[in-house]
């Protein structure tokens, strides 16, 4: 057989096993025809419930398998179509008892996702298949620790190519979100570890190791330097936040990376100052946080006195001048914004204040304490976008990271700073879990945990 021939026969028995593993449609598809489209091209505001959260978990099954069976088609914009509305599917519903119905699923779908961001016909598609495989990972059900990091040893290589090597700077962007939220999700701790030292070498070069030939400009690289420094500290957050880890570990790996984050507090962007200080301000707490736990557990005499950062003055300096920044040429809302975020970042460094952040879904208010929480929260927002709201109540994963609500309230008379963000208009359990500690277990025994206590 000719070998283009050949290819075309193994891409369509991928293709049929895919599909195959992801099941048949309970109606055909001319009765579709009836349907009501999903809106593809707006976003749901986070206040709002967007239509498909009336989808009831068959029709929900229905319209993801006939979105992957759209995949399949020659025509770019038909596919482009189909991972719009895989990606707000799997944003607006937890498709985890999907995925579990049948263990191979997942990775069918990720095996499509994966084509699509490998040969896209445009950008576009390579950015929708980048998108929907962070997606995939945060519905990955009851699934092994094993299976999940095979899924992500399927994905690890391409994302970081399509880093490297592509032009189109948005691809670059949505690429490194989707490797920090899978990272974060699925890694183990030296993959995880091999993560943070990727991402500082973008932070520490100021993005030159992942220009093209064709060098982009500062205005395009600015958006990777600050995604590139959200995936640190979701990293770092991972590692070493709800004093998990040495005090010692999460001290030398700040120390290690601080002059890095330092020169980016001078950016000319807001966004990219705001989130280098959030990323010091994270670094703090988790030292301190993990060295009270420590002295809790040891001897008065056998307490180790933590060093001090190096540049502490200099830091000092800097966070006072970017929290008190009065500067005209900057226009007011930038300022008003940096003010505010460094305020709290100059108290958490100064005097170990934690930040707490207020979302309300349905009526009731999760408080999220400290910066570790903040920026996980932070990560899973920018994914899920008004789906939230959905996957706090239903997605076990999530609860295994936020602790099911059991850590995130805080008494309303706090003296801490705190924000409010408004979600979807659905009820979460606040209901306390005891059961474990969040300082010794994982994420996602945590989640295992919470599930099983729900089916007693």
């Amino acid at each position: 057989m000719p070998r283009n021939l050949a290819k075309k026969a193994a891409k369509q028995q991928s293709r049929i096993a895919a599909l195959n593993a992801l099941g048949t449609p309970a109606s055909s598809r001319a009765a579709s025809e009836d349907e009501d489209d999903l809106d593809v091209g707006s976003e749901a505001s986070f206040g709002t419930v967007d239509s498909t959260s009336l989808l009831d978990e068959s029709t929900l099954e229905d319209e993801l398998r006939r979105a992957v069976d759209d995949l399949g088609e020659k025509r770019t914009s038909t596919r482009e179509t189909a991972l719009t509305k895989i990606n707000r599917l799997l944003a607006n519903h937890f498709c985890g008892s999907i995925f579990e119905a049948n263990a191979s699923r997942q990775e069918a779908l990720l095996q499509l996702l994966v084509r699509s961001l490998r040969k896209p016909g445009t950008a576009q598609e390579a950015i929708l298949a980048a998108r929907g495989i962070g997606l995939t990972f945060i519905s990955e059900g009851d699934i092994e620790a094993g299976e999940i990091e095979d899924l992500f040893g399927m994905v690890l290589k391409l994302l970081k190519n399509s880093i490297n090597t592509s032009t189109d700077p948005q691809l670059k962007c949505q690429c490194i979100e989707t490797l920090a939220m899978v990272t974060f999700i699925a890694a183990s701790t030296s993959d995880t570890c091999g993560g943070m030292d990727y991402f500082y070498n973008i932070l520490v070069t100021e993005g030159e190791c992942i220009q093209p030939d064709d060098k982009l400009s500062q205005n395009d690289m600015n958006p990777l330097l600050y995604a590139s420094l959200r995936a640190y500290g979701l990293l770092y957050a991972s590692i070493y936040g709800d004093a998990r880890g040495s005090w010692e570990d999460a001290f030398d790996e700040s120390q290690g990376v601080m002059p890095a984050h330092l020169d980016l507090l001078q950016s000319g962007s807001k966004d990219i100052r705001v989130a280098a200080g959030e990323n010091v301000a994270l670094m703090f707490e988790c030292v301190n946080v993990t060295k009270r736990m420590f002295d809790q557990d040891v001897e008065d005499e056998d307490e180790e006195e933590m060093p001090e950062y190096g540049e502490m003055d200099e830091l000092r300096d800097m966070l006072q001048r970017l929290a008190t920044d009065s500067n005209r040429r900057v226009n007011k809302q930038d300022r008003k914004e940096q003010k505010s975020a460094f305020r709290d970042i100059v108290r958490t460094v100064e005097d170990g204040t934690r930040p707490n952040q207020k979302l309300k879904i349905g009526g009731r208010a999760l408080y999220f304490r400290g910066w570790a929480k903040i920026i996980e929260l932070a990560a899973f927002r920018n994914f899920l976008g008004s789906g939230l709201a959905r996957h706090m109540q239903d997605n076990e994963l999530l609860a295994g990271v936020f602790g099911s609500g059991r850590n995130l309230q805080v008494p309303p008379d706090s003296e801490s700073s705190s924000s409010e963000e408004e979600a979807g208009q659905l009820d979460i359990d606040l209901e306390a879990d005891r059961g474990f500690s969040q300082s010794v277990v994982s994420k996602r025994e945590r989640a295992r945990k919470i599930k099983m206590d729900k089916r007693r």
